[in-house]
């Protein structure tokens, strides 16, 4: 049996290969809200950072947010494929354990980038403040 952190580098593997085609980002992105979205209270610990990532990922794809490194973001959006994969370390379909391994992921990948996407977090907030402001 391989171990959450083989799989994890599958993942870093396929998302460093990935990273350069908007496109496919912008898929794993979407992908990765309509499973975390079905899936909220399974995953409910790390549902907030789960989405600043998800957020933070779409901000830089779209050039909107570039406050950050090529390899935070190769991380973040491993965590992101780690997630989206049906069978890895806790199969998903097993109920009350499929998705720990995932949050574990997140949670660990969210520890290690606190800062980051606290930075992001307020960043993205005072633009909605602007942009409020300037619909006035």
């Amino acid at each position: 049996m391989k171990s959450v952190k083989d799989i994890f580098n599958k993942s870093r593997e396929e998302a460093e290969e990935i990273f350069e085609d908007t496109e496919k980002v912008n898929e794993t992105i979407d992908d990765a809200s309509e499973k975390a979205e079905k899936h909220k209270n399974a995953i409910s610990k790390v549902w907030h950072q789960l989405q600043l990532m998800l957020s933070l990922l779409r901000d830089y794809s779209s050039g909107n947010y570039r406050d950050i490194s090529k390899s935070q973001l190769i991380l973040m959006l491993a965590g992101i494929i780690y997630f989206l994969l049906p069978v890895d370390f806790a199969p998903d379909f097993i109920p009350g354990i499929g998705y720990i391994d995932d949050a574990f992921v997140i949670s660990i990948i969210a520890r290690q980038f606190i800062y980051l996407l606290e930075d992001y977090e307020e960043w993205k907030e005072s633009n909605i403040v602007e942009a409020e402001a300037e619909e006035v």
